[in-house]
């Protein structure tokens, strides 16, 4: 005899089982991707600078372009009544083309680079040497493109007292980061097969401006999370289980510049496929 069932209670419901690949229909698929076989990430934090001398006033003052600036369409301004006496400051920087003060680049293969060969070591490496700038991307992330010259925009506003304020921009260039990894290379007289890529997410921190005698100086504080890759097209055989997801962390807001970039956490990038070797500088 069956024991009496508790009315308006629900069923217990089964022991949830681990799911394993024979516990369901799977399919080995191949594919064509681009393996990493090797990386190195750095944190990277530096001022730029721009140094620009007072143009000499002539006898009609109001007429003279005292700096070479420009509006926000990059238009040159036609007259700035700016004087080495006034107070001029930053308001804040930009990077040049896409108008953004936060942007992510992959150059594949990135804009300058050259690979030297270490002998003797275990396994095969070799030095990797790349100029790292916010430039051109040619495969854009956004769908609107990235197109990002190595300059920034600083946007200056004269605050002297009894005048209007006016504000215009300067070129502050150039903005880039020289990396020399070593990395595993197993061929490296067929660059093209294995190749180098660079990933790097550039930050605008701050920009400041002070007057010196007749010069003004223009610095911006940029920093970047940089990764430079080894890698190769090939074809690799899988199994398909589903879709990956991907965790996405925005950055947060430095306000204290190079010091509080430094100490942040490196942003979760792809991770290197093979264990991290020391080879010492030559």
């Amino acid at each position: 005899m069956q024991e009496p069932k508790a009315e308006g209670l629900p069923p217990v419901p089964d022991v949830v089982k681990p799911i394993r690949p024979r516990d369901f229909r799977c399919e080995c698929v191949c594919i064509e991707v681009q393996k990493i076989l090797d990386a190195r990430k750095q944190k990277e934090c530096q001022v730029f600078t721009r140094l620009q001398q007072f143009a000499i006033p002539t006898v009609d003052v109001a007429a003279v372009r005292t700096l070479p600036l420009i509006d926000i369409n990059q238009n040159p301004i036609a007259t700035v009544n700016w004087q080495p006496t006034d107070a001029i400051r930053c308001l804040r920087a930009i990077f040049k083309e896409n108008l953004k003060d936060q942007i992510f680049v992959i150059e594949k293969p990135p804009q300058t680079f050259s690979v030297t060969p270490l002998p003797g070591t275990k396994p095969p490496a070799a030095r990797v040497t790349v100029t790292v700038t916010p430039g051109t991307n040619p495969t854009p992330v956004d769908g609107a493109g990235c197109l990002v010259k190595n300059t920034v925009l600083a946007e200056l506003q004269n605050t002297t007292a009894n005048r209007t304020p006016r504000t215009g921009f300067i070129e502050v260039c150039p903005v880039q980061f020289t990396k020399r990894p070593v990395l595993f290379f197993p061929d490296v007289e067929q660059v093209g097969q294995v190749s180098v890529k660079t990933e790097a997410s550039w930050e605008v921190l701050d920009c400041t401006a002070e007057v010196l005698l007749n010069v003004l100086r223009v610095d911006v504080s940029v920093g970047a999370f940089i990764i430079v890759k080894t890698w190769a097209d090939v074809q690799l055989v899988t199994t398909a289980f589903g879709e990956c997801d991907w965790e996405l962390i925005p950055p947060p807001f430095s306000e204290d510049a190079c010091d509080v970039f430094r100490a942040r956490p490196f942003p979760p990038f792809n991770p290197p496929q093979l264990e991290d070797f020391f080879v010492p500088d030559p």
